[in-house]
């Protein structure tokens, strides 16, 4: 009922406002399930280009198939997920994500943490970060996941035999085999947590997060991600907002290599990157000894978002696709 209401609203809407001015573009962020398909195509049918934008195609396009046929562009944060549009005869458009400099900026604050990561702790982000505080490395991790106390004791506890018991006794191998990896990943979480408590904080705000580019020497990102967030399936990269945020906020920025990343930042020019545990280790240990050079790798890299990764040039070179707007 409510996507019904939802969908007639966004109808009854555009036309109304499209019988006053002219609309140039219909741009949506929606994902299947939210939207009658039937009042896309009624808007299509006004002859107004429309778009949706999505991101994390790479591991969860499952949330996107059903809605994309039915739009004209089809806007995607990674360039490889060209290939599942095209599968399904939906018209796909790289649209990579961007930051806004009006909040995402530097501050003047002191430096007074050596590393620093936000996000959840998913994927391998547990092993990396583990890598550099068993090698002496003061990296904080701030985030859902990274402090089992997270989850009551009792919950936990629960949680954890609930594993053991599918692991251990499942008929079914994946269902087996999926329970096992949960265990690990529960059972990591939490050593690494009773090892380095200190290390280890809950989720911060927006504005302590933009802070914190500041207040820190070497801001890390990791690319790597779970397809369909299964940990038993296959590991795959793609950028993130922070890839692009961290930088506009005055970061030193160090992130997994791709040359997706490539197209947007020169490597170890602008932003530092690695590509497995040993040289993320060597390159923070070199940067935390040799703040100067990371200072040149953190205004090169603020330079180059202002100039190319903010939204207002995003949407200069999608009007330009879409010839709305001259090259």
């Amino acid at each position: 009922v409510l996507r019904d209401q939802f969908s007639q609203t966004i109808l009854d809407t555009f036309r109304a406002e499209h019988a006053k001015k002219p609309f140039d573009v219909f741009f949506a962020y929606l994902m299947d399930g939210m939207v009658d398909t039937g009042a896309l195509d009624e808007i299509r049918k006004i002859g107004v280009p429309t778009c949706n934008f999505s991101c994390n195609n790479i591991h969860q396009f499952d949330l996107v198939d059903s809605i994309s046929p039915h739009f004209d562009f089809n806007l995607h944060a990674e360039k490889h997920a060209r290939e599942k549009f095209l599968a399904i005869n939906a018209t796909p458009l790289w649209w990579q994500m961007a930051s806004n400099p009006t909040y995402f900026k530097p501050q003047s604050l002191p430096r007074t943490i050596p590393v620093s990561f936000v996000g959840a702790n998913y994927a391998l982000r547990g092993q990396y970060i583990a890598h550099l505080l068993m090698n002496g490395v003061a990296v904080h991790a701030y985030g859902p996941g990274w402090m089992t106390g997270d989850l009551s004791a009792q919950r936990a506890l629960l949680k954890r035999y609930w594993f053991i018991f599918r692991s251990a006794l499942s008929r079914n191998p994946v269902q087996s085999y999926y329970a096992s990896a949960k265990l690990a990943e529960l059972d990591f979480r939490r050593s690494l947590h009773t090892r380095f408590p200190d290390n280890v904080h809950p989720p911060i705000s927006d504005a302590d997060l933009i802070a914190l580019y500041s207040r820190s020497q070497i801001s890390l990102g990791f690319l790597e991600v779970y397809d369909k967030h299964d940990p038993t399936g296959i590991v795959r990269q793609h950028l993130h907002l922070r890839e692009f945020e961290a930088p506009m906020s005055g970061a030193l920025y160090c992130t997994g290599y791709s040359d997706e990343l490539a197209e947007f930042f020169e490597p170890d020019q602008e932003v530092i990157t690695y590509r497995n545990q040993h040289e993320l280790l060597d390159k923070v240990q070199y940067y935390l000894a040799h703040p100067d050079a990371g200072d040149k790798i953190r205004a090169a890299g603020h330079a180059r978002a202002l100039r190319d990764h903010t939204y207002h040039r995003r949407y200069e070179t999608l009007f330009q696709e879409l010839g709305l707007c001259p090259a």
